[in-house]
C-alpha cells in the first residue's frame, strides 16, 4: 500500500472511530454521510488515476483534522 492510500484509509479508520463514539448508531447526519461519500471518492478516484489533486489532498486534511479526537 503506497502512503497516499495508506493516509486515506487512516482518514476513513478515523472517521468511522468518530462516529462510533460520538453519534447514535444509524442516525448519520447529513454531514457524516456527505463526509463520508467525501472519503470514499477521495478513495475511489485515487485507486483509478494513482494521484489526488492538491485541493484534494487539503480536504482529507481538512476532514481528519475535524474527525481527528485525540484521548489523554
Amino acid at each position: 500500500v503506497d502512503k497516499v492510500l495508506k493516509k486515506i484509509k487512516h482518514l476513513r479508520t478515523t472517521f468511522i472511530q468518530y462516529v462510533d463514539e460520538k453519534s447514535m448508531p444509524g442516525a448519520w447526519t447529513d454531514e457524516l454521510e456527505e463526509d463520508f461519500e467525501i472519503i470514499e471518492s477521495l478513495e475511489s478516484e485515487y485507486n483509478i488515476y494513482k494521484r489526488l489533486l492538491p485541493g484534494d489532498m487539503k480536504l482529507c486534511n481538512k476532514l481528519y483534522n475535524r474527525y481527528n479526537v485525540v484521548y489523554d
